[in-house]
């Protein structure tokens, strides 16, 4: 049962349209029909009345009376009109005079019984032709009252009656009427069937709206895709960018989890670095607090970051050579067994013109890389130029190709696999530099190993 509401809700529009059409056209259809008929009718009775007084006359033309002074009429043996002179034709011509008797009558009336005069009517109007339906005789009337003056002048009233028979009236109004409604009912059939074709293709956008969500729901594609009408477009757009912005947010979300463990990686190395029989249970204590401390700014930092992008003009400063330094120190307890030195070259004065987890997020993910794949020296320097605040971190490791240090940028992309890793640090930094609208360069420049530079917003406070 509720597959076949499920398929009446699918076709709502179309069923809808179908079943008023359905119910609307024999309504329309039938209208039609009747004032179609209706006036057919009319113009048949109109027919009628004229061919009847035609008929009349033509009477008048061949009468004359019987004698100069007689007050009976003469009429030829025959008349032009066939019917007049086929018995039971249907069409019947009488004579009757001032006294209402019949003194003439058709050839075609010979075996019918003459009808009374007061049947036509009592009133006698000279010089008026009167048409008459008479339903309860089934025949058409007309009658013309006259006085016909001899050649003394004395006049003598004649009334001339013409009938005709409703069986050839009625033969014609079914004919009509037969055809009539098999042509509207034919028009309906067709109107019926042009209407679903016309829905079939008007409604084709939105079956192909349905079908583009539908795939986009398998999995199939990311957007609705193709040309739509114009009354759809819209929707279409406003949609694409609900689902736009839906992607982007879930993307955050995922980056920002990667990016979450990524940055407790730090942290948690440099605990287990602590973890030997040589450490003083003092400096243990003191680490595990002061990496416990940072992790709890990392995790909340992240989850700012997944719901709401960076905001600028947050008016902090950040020092940087401070934060360097702990970052240093932080990375050479992680790998201690290098015994990796790192000279930090950045004034007292420079600051960063932005949040402290984003600068330390950064350059984190940019000395580690620096520590992972340096041999024995790392250089960290730092100078204002051009109001903005440019820092480079130089390496003497194995360089990386020109080829590969736009693809290194990308999240999951790493070159060396045998080292562990997720590939993420590099698209965590620039991502967070793309957010303060700074650069990030990848250079060897002039020397072995890697030259990361990065332009900030920032300052020198020393200077000020």
């Amino acid at each position: 049962m509720a597959r076949y509401r499920n398929a009446f809700e699918i076709n709502a529009i179309s069923t809808r349209l179908l079943l008023a059409s359905a119910l609307l056209l024999p309504a329309f259809l039938g209208l039609t029909g009747f004032f179609l008929h209706s006036g057919f009718k009319q113009s048949q009775t109109v027919a009628e009345e004229t061919r009847l007084r035609s008929h009349l006359y033509l009477l008048f033309s061949v009468a004359e009376l019987n004698g100069n002074d007689s007050a009976s009429m003469q009429m030829p043996n025959t008349l032009l009109e066939p019917e007049f002179e086929r018995l039971d034709s249907g069409l019947y011509a009488y004579i009757y005079d001032g006294d209402g008797k019949p003194v003439w009558h058709s050839n075609s009336a010979a075996l019918k019984t003459v009808p009374a005069q007061a049947l036509f009517s009592h009133q006698r109007q000279p010089g008026e032709l009167i048409f008459q339906h008479l339903t309860g005789q089934r025949q058409f009337a007309s009658h013309y009252d006259v006085i016909w003056e001899d050649i003394n002048g004395d006049g003598h009233p004649f009334r001339f009656v013409v009938t005709h028979t409703e069986s050839n009236f009625n033969a014609e109004l079914r004919a009509y009427r037969s055809s009539l409604w098999q042509w509207l009912g034919a028009a309906g059939l067709f109107l019926i069937l042009v209407q679903s074709i016309i829905l079939h293709w008007g409604l084709r956008p939105l079956k192909q709206l349905a079908a583009s969500l539908a795939a986009m729901q398998n999995g199939e594609t990311r957007d609705i895709s193709g040309q739509h009408p114009r009354e759809l477009q819209q929707i279409v757009d406003n949609l694409n960018l609900v689902l736009a912005r839906e992607q982007s947010l879930r993307q955050r979300y995922r980056n920002s989890l990667s990016d979450l463990a990524h940055s407790l990686k730090t942290p948690l190395a440099v605990l287990q670095s602590k973890l030997t029989p040589e450490t003083r249970s003092q400096d243990l204590q003191e680490t595990v607090a002061e990496q416990v401390q940072r992790m709890n700014q990392v995790v909340t930092y992240q989850l700012q970051r997944a719901v709401a992008s960076h905001q600028q003009g947050n008016h902090q400063f950040t020092p940087v050579a401070p934060l360097v330094q702990r970052l240093v120190n932080a990375l050479q307890k992680v790998y201690r067994d290098k015994m990796v030195t790192c000279d930090v070259q950045i004034g007292e004065g420079l600051v960063f013109a932005g949040d402290e987890q984003d600068l330390m997020e950064l350059l984190g993910n940019l000395l580690d890389n620096a520590f992972k794949y340096g041999e024995r020296h790392i250089m960290v320097c730092g100078a204002i130029a051009q109001r903005q605040l440019c820092l480079t971190i130089q390496d003497d490791g194995s360089g990386i190709p020109a080829t590969d240090r736009e693809r290194i940028l990308q999240r999951g992309q790493r070159l060396d696999t045998q080292r562990p890793g997720q590939g993420i640090g590099l698209a965590v930094a620039l991502d967070i530099i793309n957010s303060y609208q700074g650069s990030l360069a990848i250079t060897d420049n002039g020397q072995p190993g890697t030259c990361f530079s990065v332009c900030l917003p920032g300052m020198n406070q020393a200077a000020t």
